[in-house]
């Protein structure tokens, strides 16, 4: 009797907890904030919405790092906000304000930034809203000043040639020997291929370039010039390289482009589309982008 009454007491013991950790679960999950019924407007809406997103969510609870389908899913939904709303850099701000609860949740969030809007080959990749939340950490006045070094760097790299931006002038030397100013090019559009021969991705994007339809039939036409800049200078690989005819293949002599930093490399290749005056169309494009944009 008494043993089978230990066993109830024991079974009841191991439901019960399973209970209140299925309870504890369930209530770890991201609330949205109630958006007042008196907003009516879509960018008001999304405003009030951006600015409050975080407002249930508990930065003091570090095992919600360890939760991607809570923390980063809440985290990538925030950032699909942000473009339809004129106060997406205030949400930024508020976001890495309230997540100094928490060191290690700061820098959580700090690399989510970094994998979504940063890294090139993420296809939520924008510079446009990486710059918010490197704005957001150099102003920070909760974090130390070497946790600002990284986004100081990176703010000012992501600042250089932006769409929109006349495109930093750059010399090249030719097969030839002859030299080629970026602003001497006269086309309607400069398509700028800086690349390394020895890099895989690098001869990919040279084939879909040199196999493109809208590419080819707009070099035919004059209307688009392509500058293939090899970045690492004259090297072994670049002289037995070979290039369609059509294009403008150079080096950079002396290695000023990556030396001086004079554009954001992060990644080989890197394709830049120029209108006639030599502004920025698309800064770091895909080649789809390049060639849905130039259809």
């Amino acid at each position: 009797m008494n043993l089978a009454f230990f066993a109830c007491l024991f079974c009841a013991g191991i439901v019960s907890c399973a209970y209140a950790q299925k309870q504890q679960e369930k209530t770890k999950e991201f609330r949205l904030p109630d958006v007042p019924v008196t907003l009516t407007a879509p960018e008001d809406r999304a405003a009030y919405l951006s600015l409050h997103y975080w407002d249930h969510f508990d930065f003091a609870d570090t095992s919600l790092i360890s939760r991607p389908e809570i923390t980063e899913q809440a985290f990538v939904d925030f950032i699909s906000i942000l473009p339809h709303t004129p106060k997406a850099q205030e949400a930024v701000d508020t976001l890495f304000r309230r997540a100094l609860a928490d060191r290690e949740m700061l820098y959580h969030f700090i690399s989510l930034g970094d994998k979504y809007l940063y890294e090139p080959n993420s296809p939520m990749h924008d510079e446009e809203l990486h710059i918010l939340f490197l704005r957001a950490l150099v102003n920070h006045p909760g974090l130390e000043e070497t946790d600002r070094i990284r986004p100081r760097h990176l703010l000012e790299m992501a600042l250089k040639n932006r769409s929109g931006d006349v495109a930093a002038d750059f010399t090249v030397v030719c097969r030839d020997g002859s030299s080629r100013r970026l602003s001497d090019i006269k086309a309607g559009y400069v398509l700028v291929y800086f690349n390394d021969p020895d890099c895989e991705d690098c001869r990919r994007v040279k084939e879909l370039l040199s196999q493109s339809p809208v590419v080819n039939g707009l070099l035919e036409s004059g209307r688009l010039k392509l500058l293939s800049v090899c970045v690492e200078g004259k090297t072994p690989a670049w002289e037995k390289a070979e290039f369609p005819a059509g294009w403008i293949d150079g080096y950079d002599d002396g290695q000023r482009l990556t030396r001086e930093q004079v554009y954001d490399l992060k990644a080989m290749p890197t394709l830049y589309l120029l209108d006639a005056e030599k502004r920025v169309i698309l800064k770091d494009a895909s080649f789809g982008q390049v060639e849905e944009r130039l259809s």
